[in-house]
């Protein structure tokens, strides 16, 4: 039996995409960004000043490569079915020659 995820879990991963897209577009376009700087008295932030703490300018680096590796960490136990894993043991085989190597010299 499978459960069904309830309205409240498929809501916040569509709001999750919806940021994620969000943010994409925005790290995107120059344009936009800008936009997104403005201020009520209706001037732009200069963007060099706004970035420092930015969720654009941290998406579009890649700061928040974090949180996929933690969510890749998370996702571990579910791969570790799917891994080949080596063996102790050494499986040597006779090797193939075309001519045999030729004996040692006869003892006198």
């Amino acid at each position: 039996m499978s459960a069904r995820p309830s309205s409240f879990h498929r809501f916040t991963a569509l709001l999750a995409v919806l940021c994620v897209l969000a943010l994409g577009v925005f790290a995107a376009s120059p344009e936009l960004h800008e936009k997104l700087h403005h201020t009520d008295s209706g001037h732009a932030v200069p963007v060099d000043e706004a970035d420092h703490g930015c969720v654009v300018t941290l998406f579009a680096n890649g700061l928040l490569a974090l949180a996929l590796f933690c969510l890749l960490l998370l996702l571990a136990p579910l791969a570790r079915d799917g891994v080949v894993r080596a063996l102790d043991e050494i499986a040597a085989t006779e090797p193939r020659y075309r001519l045999r190597p030729a004996p040692g010299p006869p003892a006198a």
